[in-house]
């Protein structure tokens, strides 16, 4: 069997994760792996996809940002490699990827009617915050892309009840899977290499974090407001630290500078294997205001920490909120600071979450179920 992933972006997120798991579950299966890969703005998918033996192929014209003359070439540009590589399954990922793989495979399914059409949908691009226009248009491009795939995976309940309700296509086409995480025991660096790489003097600080591409969605211009008022309001001696990077780097930093925030944010910039380090902090939080399914959060979980976060997505699907964390509204700064601080400052409460979030990671949400169930759908 050969597969064919299609991805918009190469640098490591959710969605690229996603795609380095499965193909290692395909090729453990002696399936053909393949991805065709947009903005390679970095190369952990294309290290971690040729280190499995599979074979890269570069898209000149899929880009993440909207753009008529890119999308209409990127559709041909796909349908030529289509019929190049013959592939039995093309799994698509996010939706921009999920609409130009669609209409790139009518063609090919007229001469290779065999082929299936999988997407996996990593969170609505339409529930985005974003002008109207444009949520209009993604979501008739999702309607209208909707029966040339043989199965849409949703990462979460709810986005599966929303594509129920958008009308994107049928009960029997929309399943859900849940993201997986399985992390040896020795996966985590220990707090004080932790603190070391991530260039932290802990002090008698506390130190509360996330990872997260600075993308909109991620909501961390709330988290900066939120440490304000922690440091200002609580007095709490708090530093926040946020891996990653973006295009909104630069709008953070000017942030930071107006709340005068300098020394109780720490942006790390993007770290390999960042997830390797969170041993660091005392807290994980996520203020985003879109979600799908959070590889981070269960990272967290698997490392032990309380958590705060949003009640956006599939992460009320991970959190139970009063037991394994606390969930807040979006766009709430104040409900956020008033959370984290009481977290740290209920000793009891985040040792009992701490233990259940180690719990609950490996019962519920494991990687094996997610390939099974996965792998299911392949074989059918």
């Amino acid at each position: 069997m050969k597969i064919l992933y299609v991805v918009t972006q190469g640098e490591l997120g959710g969605a690229q994760r996603y795609i380095h798991t499965l193909s290692q579950a395909a090729n453990s299966q002696n399936m053909a792996v393949n991805v065709a890969i947009g903005e390679n703005n970095d190369n952990w998918i294309s290290r971690k996809i040729e280190g499995l033996g599979g074979k890269i192929w570069p898209l000149k014209r899929l880009k993440r940002a909207p753009s008529p003359l890119n999308d209409f070439f990127a559709i041909f540009e796909l349908a030529k490699l289509y019929q190049n590589i013959k592939p039995d399954i093309i799994h698509l990922n996010s939706s921009k990827a999920g609409v130009i793989g669609s209409l790139a495979a009518i063609a090919y399914k007229i001469s290779y009617p065999k082929v299936k059409i999988i997407y996996t949908a990593h969170g609505w691009v339409f529930n985005e915050p974003m002008p109207s226009p444009l949520k209009i248009g993604y979501y008739l491009m999702e309607k209208i892309t909707g029966p040339i795939k043989n199965k849409i995976i949703c990462v979460s309940d709810f986005d599966r009840l929303i594509g129920l309700k958008a009308k994107i296509a049928s009960a029997d086409k929309l399943i859900t899977i849940h993201n997986g995480l399985n992390l040896p025991e020795d996966y985590f660096a220990d707090k004080k290499s932790a603190l070391k790489k991530l260039g932290i003097i802990k002090d008698e600080k506390i130190i509360i974090g996330t990872i997260a591409n600075f993308y909109p969605t991620k909501g961390l211009s709330y988290l900066l407001e939120a440490v304000k008022i922690l440091v200002a309001d609580y007095r709490l001696p708090v530093v926040a630290v946020i891996i990653g990077d973006g295009k909104l780097r630069f709008r953070l930093e000017q942030q930071i500078k107006n709340l005068k925030l300098e020394n109780s944010i720490i942006l790390t910039g993007s770290i390999n294997e960042a997830g390797k380090y969170l041993k660091a902090l005392d807290l994980a939080v996520t203020s985003s205001v879109k979600e799908g399914f959070p590889y981070f959060l269960l990272e967290a979980m698997s490392a032990g920490l309380p958590i705060v976060a949003t009640k956006v997505g599939g992460i009320p699907e991970i959190i139970i909120n009063n037991e394994n964390g606390l969930l807040v509204e979006s766009k709430n700064p104040q409900m956020l600071a008033e959370k984290i601080n009481q977290l740290v400052t209920d000793k009891p409460l985040t040792e009992k979450m701490s233990r259940q979030n180690i719990q609950t990671v490996r019962e519920k949400f494991s990687r094996q179920k997610m390939i099974d169930e996965t792998l299911a759908i392949y074989n059918n």
